[in-house]
């Protein structure tokens, strides 16, 4: 454990130092560099970048590495004036304000959330803009031209302005494109990138540089528009990290040559302050103009890319769903189609696109109970969902559910969604329990209840001819008696299996109760009279039992009726059974039918 701790704190101390060294020297060759290229040793240089290196590794660093940070920043900010402007004592009195510009630059940034991700939409863009263009830099600017008035004797007003826009430039110009080395977001923007975009980016970035060089190396044109063209062309190919990296650009270029009498700036042949100040203006026009579109551009960006990952993470998780879903639009038109469709439709879903509701209902089967719910215009508001069972043309050997429902924001419809779901196997136990509700365990025929079931239905379709036979076994009492009710059981099956044997598929047969059966014949009178003729000559030839030295012979009685015009059903019913009555009376074994 002890070992552990150890290494974390050689690790730590080591990450300290690396950002002191890095704030130090990386401070000190910047603003060296730019007091040389931009100033005249006594007033403040036109651009000042030294600041951004400090705040983008406080940025990047927890708050117990910050003090490390800003000591180091001092030191490279006192190492490049002594360099630069010659050693004196007022010199600390700079390095500690801009130290503790940069400083209250970092605190405000991260309170407001906005210091992971300084340019990523406009709500962090003005938070930035706030903290690091004007708050910072205006204190900054306050305590720095009192140190200049001390020191140098440099008017307070002039100072002021020189020193407010060269600092706020400076952290607002260079601060992002530091956070970004430090952190990675170039190599990840340029890792991620295919061939094709990496030259893409190499490419707009170059012809950049060479625009603002050419604008920029010849002093008869005033041609300061065309770096902004340029700008606006990095900030729509790539967001924030071009336009970061594009505006330092100008400033670098654009900087040196103001300072060296070159460029369209030096055309209004005005003093060099003039020129420094009238710079500061055109570098803030292109950060006032650049930003927000970077800023608009990278969240629309972001926003596409996670609208990307979840219809990504969503399409992964519909293929692995057992629903298929298709989204329509307030036209009823198909936008969006995912999930097991082809295994439930037969479609593919990218076929479903662009298809309205009554073109996939026709082409799928997706039939009327969904047509009437409320996916097509004009339906009523209040049916919100609906659901339906169909089976689809291409695939009829399975049922499915349709469930549909609008998809509202604010309370305005937008389309609607419907979700298909395989039920062919909760569909099966259905048919399996009603089925067994309906059968007799003992001979597999409809029970009393399924049996009138179906005689209600045949008697209320008058396009359909129909008879009906009652059968009695005759004498079962005796059998049960004599044999007992195991082989009345069996006699009983019997008696089912020959009726079956006798009968057609479209016939229905039902056992009444005890003895009693019944069949409703999809015919006239003659079909169930030559059936039932059949059926007793059946049970005169062959034994209906037979075990052992046991062969037990029995008869059957049937009385049938045909289904007349305005017959309720138990006319219908009564017909068949008084002419059983008359059949029972006559002999046995025989078929009468009713008169």
């Amino acid at each position: 454990m002890n070992n552990a701790v150890d290494l974390i704190g050689r690790v730590a101390r080591s990450t300290s130092l690396k950002a002191a060294l890095t704030g130090a020297i990386g401070y000190f060759l910047i603003a060296a560099t730019t007091i040389r290229l931009t100033s005249d040793g006594r007033n403040h240089a036109t651009v000042w970048p030294a600041d951004a290196i400090i705040l983008a590794l406080l940025l990047a660093s927890p708050r117990r590495r910050w003090p490390v940070i800003i000591l180091a920043g001092w030191a490279g900010n006192l190492a490049a004036n002594g360099v630069t402007r010659g050693w004196m004592a007022g010199l600390l009195l700079y390095g500690a304000i801009n130290m503790a510009q940069t400083a209250i630059a970092a605190v405000l940034l991260q309170r407001s959330n906005s210091g992971d991700e300084l340019l990523a939409d406009t709500r962090s863009s003005l938070h930035f803009l706030f903290s690091a263009g004007i708050l910072a830099p205006a204190l900054g600017a306050f305590l720095g031209s009192l140190a200049s008035l001390i020191n140098y004797g440099e008017p307070f007003g002039p100072s002021f302005v020189r020193w407010f826009a060269s600092n706020a430039l400076g952290l607002l110009i260079v601060t992002p494109v530091l956070k970004s080395l430090l952190d990675g977001g170039y190599l990840r923007c340029y890792t991620q990138r295919s061939w094709l975009g990496r030259f893409e980016a190499i490419g707009l970035h170059a012809t950049h540089i060479a625009l603002t060089a050419a604008v920029f190396s010849q002093n008869t044109m005033a041609l300061l528009y065309l770096p902004i063209c340029s700008l606006l062309l990095l900030s729509f190919r790539l967001g924030r990290l071009g336009t970061q990296a594009g505006v330092i650009m100008v400033a670098l270029i654009g900087g040196v040559a103001t300072y060296r009498g070159l460029g369209p700036v030096n055309l209004m042949d005005q003093s060099s302050d003039f020129d420094a100040i009238f710079f500061q203006v055109y570098l803030g026009i292109l950060l006032c103009t650049a930003l927000p579109v970077a800023a608009t551009v990278s969240a629309n960006t972001e926003a596409l890319t996670r609208l990307a990952e979840r219809e990504k993470a969503l399409h992964l998780i519909m293929s692995n769903s057992p629903d298929g879903i298709i989204s329509f639009d307030l036209a009823g038109i198909c936008r969006w189609a995912d999930g097991r469709l082809e295994d439930y439709l037969g479609v593919k879903p990218r076929d479903l696109l662009g298809a309205s509701l009554p073109e996939i209902a026709e082409r799928t089967g997706m039939l009327c109970p969904i047509l009437s719910g409320p996916i097509l215009p004009g339906t009523a508001e209040g049916h919100e969902q609906a659901t339906a069972e169909f089976t689809p043309k291409l695939r009829p050997d399975i049922t499915l559910e349709a469930s549909t429902g609008l998809v509202k924001r604010d309370g305005i419809r937008l389309g609607t969604i419907v979700t298909l779901r395989d039920i062919s196997a909760r569909k099966a136990k259905e048919v399996a329990i009603s089925k067994m509700a309906e059968t007799d365990d003992l001979t597999g025929a409809l029970n009393r209840k399924g049996f009138r079931q179906r005689l209600d239905e045949a008697v209320k379709d008058a396009t359909r001819q129909v008879s009906l036979a009652l059968i009695d076994v005759d004498h079962f009492k005796s059998i049960n008696d004599t044999f007992g009710h195991t082989v009345g059981d069996k006699v009983l099956q019997e008696v089912v299996t020959r009726i079956k044997a006798s009968t057609r598929n479209t016939d229905i047969v039902g056992r009444l109760g005890g003895d009693e059966f019944a069949i409703l014949f999809d015919g006239d009178m003659k079909i169930a009279r030559s059936a039932c003729e059949r059926l007793t000559a059946s049970f005169q030839y062959m034994p209906v039992f037979e075990q052992s030295n046991v062969s037990l012979h029995a008869s059957i009685s049937c009385g049938i009726a045909e289904l007349h015009p305005n017959m309720s059903r138990g006319q219908f019913f009564d017909a068949a059974d008084i002419a059983l009555y008359d059949a029972k009376h006559q002999g046995r074994g025989c078929v009468r039918a009713a008169a």
